[in-house]
């Protein structure tokens, strides 16, 4: 009797040490979901083709631009106000894609809206440091189309983009993104980042690129290289856009026409 009292004992300690790690694994995946999705980053996102429902803006409104670029953050725009309050308005970069498998859920109607309206259009992908450029690639491409680009695609390459990949690694990716693109359409893209960004990690190996560059204070300089878009504010206030928007300039002497797609 003692002896199976033992045995009993025994199990049930087994059995408590099992569930016990089964436990231990289950919160564990679950702390690496959470923290792999980030849900707390999306509380603020456009969750509706409604959002935003009023003015989140404040001040004075931007006149000395160019051009915009827009991605989902913007939420709806009201297109006819923006068009005939902003008559300065050439252009507009709108974002695409993200990495190999995010999609802006308000790429297409941005897209279509400001073609109807007779704005030059491009588009724009966000690379990222989690999947191959091939994949990404394949994202961008097959959720634009290409006959209905005016203005050059467009790579967007930051730090939140490349955390952790040394200089030697962004150069070798964004090279291999640029081909890819460039193999498939016939056209390289222009290359968006930071002037900060652009010397530490892309001087001077892509200075023959076509650059958009960002520099919140001053117009960016490159030495032995020549930007064509300057955004010089990411908190711009413009009539028909209920969020602060980037707002982009370009560069004495050039013009829209330097960097449209060719037919």
């Amino acid at each position: 009797m003692v002896k199976r009292r033992r045995r009993r004992s025994k199990r049930m300690r087994n059995n408590n040490r099992i569930w016990w790690w089964v436990t231990a694994a289950f919160v564990a995946l679950v702390v690496i979901l959470v923290i792999d999705l980030k849900p707390w980053r999306k509380q603020h996102a456009a969750v509706n083709d409604q959002w935003p429902y009023y003015d989140m803006t404040k001040g004075t409104y931007t006149k000395d631009f160019d051009g915009l670029d827009i991605s989902r953050h913007q939420g709806k725009i009201h297109w006819d106000e923006l068009v005939e309050e902003n008559q300065q308005l050439r252009f507009v970069y709108i974002k695409a894609t993200e990495g190999s498998s995010l999609v802006d859920p308000f790429y297409k109607r941005n897209f279509k809206a400001a073609k109807e309206r007779g704005l030059l259009v491009g588009s724009y992908h966000f690379l990222t440091n989690r999947t191959s450029m091939e994949r990404q690639v394949d994202n961008f491409l097959s959720n634009i189309d290409l006959n209905q680009q005016d203005l050059l695609l467009l790579v967007d390459i930051e730090k939140d983009g490349t955390r952790n990949w040394k200089r030697d690694i962004i150069q070798k990716n964004l090279a291999e993104f640029i081909r890819l693109v460039k193999e498939r359409t016939g056209h390289s893209p222009m290359i968006y980042t930071n002037e900060s960004y652009y010397h530490l990690n892309l001087y001077p190996e892509f200075n023959h690129y076509r650059l958009f560059i960002a520099n919140y204070n001053l117009p960016p300089k490159l030495p032995d290289a020549k930007y064509d878009i300057w955004q010089s504010s990411k908190k711009g206030r413009v009539r028909g856009i209920w969020t602060y928007v980037d707002i982009d300039q370009l560069r004495e002497g050039v013009s829209v026409d330097d960097f449209k797609m060719p037919k």
